[in-house]
C-alpha cells in the first residue's frame, strides 16, 4: 500500500527510473563500459566526443564514459552504505537515549550535539584526513556526520511513542523493556527513519563527490565523479566534456533520489 501511494506521486516514476538505471549501471559496469576505465592513450588525449568515445577522453586519453559508468559504483556504495551505517548507529543511540532517559539520555544527546556543532562537510574533511583517503574512510566519515540526525529523530519518536496507551498497557501486562522496545517502539518509529534515510542518500552522494573533489575520497587512478570533476576543472575551456559527463551523472542521480525520497515521505505521512 505504501509503494502504491508512493508511485502516485507526480515525479516518483522518474526518480524510480533513475534509481533503477543507476543500480543496473553499477552492477553491469564491466559489461556496459566500452573501455577499461584505467587504460591510457596519450595519442587520444582530450579527444572530442565521437563514435569511438561518446563522451570524449580526458587529459591522458582515458574514456570519459567508461569512467563515469564505473564511478556510479563508487557513488552508490558511498551513498547507501554510509547512510545505512548512520541509520543503524543513530537509531540504536536514539532508542537508548529516549527509552533509558536520565544520564544515558544526557550523555548521548550531548555527544550528538557536539558532532552537530561542526559544519557537516568540514567535519567530514577532518575525519577523512584522520582516517586516510579512500572509500573506507569516506564511508566512516559520512556515517559519523549523519548519525546525529538519525539519533535525534529516533529519540523524538521514542519519547512520543513511549507515552502512548498501548505502551502503558504492555508495561502493565509485565512485558520487559527490551520486548516493548523491539515490538512496540521500533516498528512505530521506523517510518520517519526510512524517510530520512531515503533523503540522506542523495546528500551522501554529493558529500562523497565533494570529498573526492578535494582529494580525500577515491584516489587516482580510481574512477569517481568528484575526482573526475576535479581533474577536468583545469580543462573547462579546452575540453569541457571531461566535466560534463560526471557532472550530468551526479546531477541526474541526486535529483532522482530526491524525487524518490519525497514520494516515500508523502506515502508515509499520515496527514496526507
Amino acid at each position: 500500500m505504501v509503494l502504491h501511494r508512493a508511485a502516485r506521486a507526480r515525479l516518483a516514476p522518474f526518480g524510480a527510473a533513475v534509481l533503477v538505471a543507476a543500480v543496473l549501471v553499477a552492477l553491469g559496469a564491466p559489461l556496459l563500459a566500452p573501455y577499461d576505465p584505467l587504460e591510457q592513450n596519450l595519442g587520444l588525449a582530450l579527444a572530442r566526443p565521437g563514435r569511438a568515445h561518446l563522451l570524449g577522453t580526458d587529459n591522458i586519453g582515458r574514456d570519459v564514459m567508461s569512467r563515469v559508468i564505473w564511478g556510479t559504483r563508487v557513488s552508490l556504495v558511498a551513498g547507501f552504505a554510509s547512510v545505512a551505517v548512520a541509520a543503524v548507529a543513530g537509531s540504536l543511540l536514539g532508542v537508548l537515549a529516549g527509552y533509558a532517559g536520565g544520564r544515558a539520555d544526557g550523555l548521548v544527546m550531548r555527544a550528538m550535539d557536539a558532532v552537530l556543532s561542526f559544519p557537516p562537510l568540514v567535519l567530514a574533511l577532518a575525519l577523512g584526513a584522520v582516517l586516510g583517503a579512500g572509500l573506507g574512510g569516506v564511508l566512516i566519515a559520512l556515517g559519523v556526520v549523519y548519525t546525529p540526525t538519525f539519533a535525534r529523530l529516533m529519540r523524538g519518536q521514542v519519547l512520543a511513542i513511549t507515552a502512548r496507551e498501548y505502551v502503558d498497557a504492555a508495561r502493565a501486562l509485565g512485558a520487559p523493556g527490551w520486548r516493548i522496545a523491539w515490538h512496540h517502539v521500533l516498528p512505530n518509529a521506523a517510518p520517519p527513519i526510512v524517510v530520512q534515510a531515503s533523503l540522506s542518500v542523495a546528500f551522501a552522494i554529493l558529500a562523497e563527490a565533494s570529498l573526492s573533489f578535494l582529494g580525500l575520497g577515491i584516489q587516482p587512478p580510481g574512477a569517481s565523479w568528484g575526482s573526475m570533476i576535479n581533474a577536468g576543472r583545469g580543462y573547462l575551456q579546452q575540453a569541457p566534456w571531461i566535466v560534463f559527463g560526471p557532472g550530468a551523472a551526479l546531477f541526474v542521480t541526486v535529483v532522482g533520489l530526491n524525487f524518490v525520497g519525497d514520494a516515500i515521505r508523502d506515502a508515509l505521512d499520515p496527514r496526507l
